[in-house]
């Protein structure tokens, strides 16, 4: 048995060496989303940042013309039912509900839209 000390323990070595973003399942789900306003939220959604419920209103308006906060809800939450986790993340930040894709996901949306992109094109 090795001792503790020897083991080489450092965490951005075991992410390099095991860790394989495997994110085909992701991009499979996003390609199954029938909805192109949903697409339309995730990909504002692409830089982490905060957005507010008004900001996802106005995108989603450019595509459904009767939207409002209950159906922009309704969307996230159907997105994070069928993504199967809590992939947006809601919040309230000065008085005003805001979301964003969770911060373990951004990446693999990114690549997974980049590839559904180059496959679409």
């Amino acid at each position: 048995m090795e001792d503790p000390q020897n083991t080489n323990l450092e965490q951005s070595k075991l992410l390099k060496r095991y860790y394989k973003p495997d994110y085909s399942q992701l991009f499979n789900k996003l390609k199954d989303l029938k909805t192109p306003v949903k697409n339309d939220i995730l990909i504002s959604l692409l830089d982490g940042n905060w957005h507010t419920e008004l900001d996802l209103i106005r995108v989603a308006k450019q595509k459904i013309k009767y939207m409002g906060a209950v159906t922009l809800g309704t969307m996230i939450h159907s997105l994070n039912h069928q993504l199967k986790n809590d992939y947006v993340e809601k919040r309230i930040i000065n008085g005003k509900l805001s979301y964003r894709i969770s911060d373990n996901y951004v990446g693999l949306t990114r690549a997974a839209y980049n590839k559904y992109k180059f496959k679409m094109d």
